[in-house]
């Protein structure tokens, strides 16, 4: 395998849109250059572009059709099945460059769907550094999502709804999230965190149709303080009953709730310390992503305990007010490398009440576990 290799200090923008990296990228080494998906492709006819959320490249297209001028829709597939995301308002020439430069395997077609604006996205940003918010920040950058950084202070000045239309929260502690630096430990304009005024304005920032994300670790902020009706199975366990660290597990996901578009019904999915989810009296939403029933679901890594994984959920999209809360008990994004599960955070980014009505139900996807549920000891204060 070889290529035509660019000079590692070369002058250009991006030598290959297709991959991740910007500038030279990878194509600094003959053998990488030499590494190119298939061409792109496009069959059917009709006025608008019909991409499909199984390919990473087809949300650079999305962003790239906004930055052009054109309109974006979602159109719903039935129930267990994707939908897809459908361009419009570009020109045919314009439509088959993002399908070359992307290598999309693409339809020409109709534009029926739900219409999706460029999303207002807010990537919180707290002064605790975060290696996971770097990460997503990269990631989604490398996507060509536009995105503010969101400090505390931005939080705190409220009224968040009139500015974004969602906010990601990356994989972090509850503690970290609300109390940050303590006191005198940093320069003042450091310290602290949310608290809990600035839980009120993420509350009411859903509340008036906002979607919060909220990955991995940070979902048990969001369920404990916005009093969501989800709870985790496995918060208090020890370790030595409970750990799942750095491993690949199989999940089963609704390919027809939109967050979970271009899935397959089984896939492999990144987790670590992830928690597990049932559903509580109140509940309004979806599950999203479960784990198998019976058996191990571990395919690479650690696991212990699979019993408190069977059958519960690891992704719930719950109704809060007018927006929703999407809970994520997995790291889609973890180091910016399982390239089959970027598609759940890109989906979610552009997520929102009105794309989801839009989506089919499917209520025979889950129920809660008939199996008494494992007692689960409070969860100290100092281990939140």
């Amino acid at each position: 395998v070889a290529g035509e290799a660019v000079a590692w200090d070369a002058d250009v923008e991006d030598a290959s849109l297709f991959d991740s990296p910007t500038g030279v990228g990878f194509d600094s080494h003959p053998v990488a250059a030499g590494i190119v998906p298939p061409p792109g492709r496009t069959t059917g006819g009709g006025g608008a572009l019909r991409v499909d959320a199984a390919q990473n490249n087809s949300f650079k297209a999305l962003n790239r059709a906004w930055d052009l001028g054109g309109q974006v829709r979602f159109s719903a597939g039935t129930a267990g099945s994707s939908g897809e995301y459908v361009i419009t308002g570009l020109s045919g020439s314009a439509q088959d460059r993002l399908v070359a430069d992307y290598h999309l395997r693409a339809q020409k077609g109709g534009s029926s769907g739900t219409p999706v604006s460029r999303p207002r996205v807010a990537l919180y940003r707290p002064w605790t550094a975060s290696m996971d918010e770097g990460w997503t920040r990269w990631l989604i950058e490398r996507y060509g999502f536009d995105y503010t950084s969101l400090r505390n202070a931005d939080v705190l000045a409220g009224d968040l709804r009139s500015r974004y239309d969602v906010i990601l929260v990356a994989d972090m502690s509850p503690r970290s999230i609300l109390e940050g630096f303590s006191k005198g430990s940093v320069p003042p304009r450091y310290e602290g965190g949310l608290g809990s005024a600035g839980v009120r304005e993420l509350d009411e920032f859903v509340r008036n149709g906002g979607t919060l994300i909220a990955l991995n670790g940070a979902t048990r902020f969001a369920i404990d303080e916005l009093h969501l009706p989800v709870r985790d199975v496995t918060a208090g366990l020890a370790n030595t009953d409970y750990f799942m660290s750095g491993s690949i597990v199989e999940m089963i996901t609704d390919p027809s709730h939109p967050v979970m578009s271009g899935m397959a019904e089984r896939s492999q999915v990144v987790v670590g310390r992830s928690p597990v989810f049932t559903t509580e009296e109140g509940f309004t939403g979806r599950i999203m992503a479960k784990y198998p029933t019976a058996g191990s679901p571990l395919m690479s890594g650690y696991l212990i305990g699979e019993s408190y994984l069977n059958g519960y959920a690891s992704a719930v999209d719950v109704a809060h007010g007018d927006g929703h809360v999407v809970l994520l008990g997995m790291r889609p994004q973890w180091r910016g490398q399982p390239f089959g599960n970027f598609k759940v955070l890109f989906n979610a980014l552009l997520f929102n009440p009105t794309v989801a009505d839009a989506a089919p139900e499917n209520p025979d996807f889950w129920s809660a576990p008939d199996a008494a549920e494992p007692t689960v000891p409070e969860v100290p204060a100092s281990r939140r």
